[in-house]
């Protein structure tokens, strides 16, 4: 199935046209509860692709876009998902914050607008995860009043996340940005069952989010051309 999509994903000449053309594939790809293995271990890379919960769907997208190969596929899949690509449950990005920061410093992701982030109050201690360590984090993210300046600039592929109104979580879901003649998210959702595309305004509407964070995917090194 990887080589399937790769061979798709080939006929794009961009890193957007690529994370446009595999998001796109798995639409109807039925929602998974519980897709990667809990503390009690063994930790084993999770690669499937026939379903998904919101992370593992952009995870999926953002490895097989810039993998030349199947055999690559998993080694991607690591190291955005793995502090260091160090496979454990400790060394998982569980937290949406920690996500982006980790592939941020990685050169993996560049937060977009970052410039017209803004800070919420009051910190957050993230401790919703037992058996984690609570982490600190002090909340930053673009208002959903710069939703315009956001449609102005994205791109398929775009990396979107949703932060929680808890006092204990930094977000609560994740998509992938699809502009248009409107701005879309291309999402794993829980409540339709299976990878679904919708306006992104009506998602705001539907939920009660501060605001979002958002990056753009980096090629690296070696990637597809």
């Amino acid at each position: 199935m990887p080589a399937d999509l790769l061979r798709l994903a080939a006929r794009a000449r961009s890193l957007p046209g690529r994370l446009a053309r595999l998001s796109a594939a798995l639409l109807g790809r039925p929602y998974a509860v519980g897709p990667l293995p809990g503390p009690e271990g063994p930790e084993l890379l999770v690669a499937r692709l026939d379903a998904f919960d919101c992370v593992t769907f952009v995870e999926a997208v953002l490895a097989l876009g810039v993998s030349r190969s199947p055999a690559e596929f998993p080694a991607r899949l690591r190291a955005l998902r793995y502090r260091g690509g160090a496979i454990g449950w400790a060394t998982r990005n569980h937290y949406t914050s920690t996500w982006l920061a980790e592939n941020a410093a990685a050169g993996l992701l560049a937060p977009l607008l970052a410039e017209r982030w803004v800070e919420g109050e009051p910190p957050r201690r993230l401790d919703v995860l037992a058996g984690h360590p609570a982490l600190a984090w002090t909340p930053r993210f673009l208002p959903w009043s710069e939703h315009r300046a956001l449609a102005r600039i994205a791109r398929a592929g775009d990396w979107v996340g949703f932060v929680s109104t808890r006092a204990d979580l930094d977000a609560f879901h994740v998509g992938l940005l699809v502009p248009g003649t409107e701005l879309s998210v291309r999402h794993a959702s829980r409540s339709r069952g299976a990878v679904v595309q919708e306006p992104l305004e009506t998602f705001m509407a539907r939920n009660e989010v501060p605001g979002l964070l958002v990056a753009r995917p980096v090629l690296p090194p070696g990637g597809p051309t």
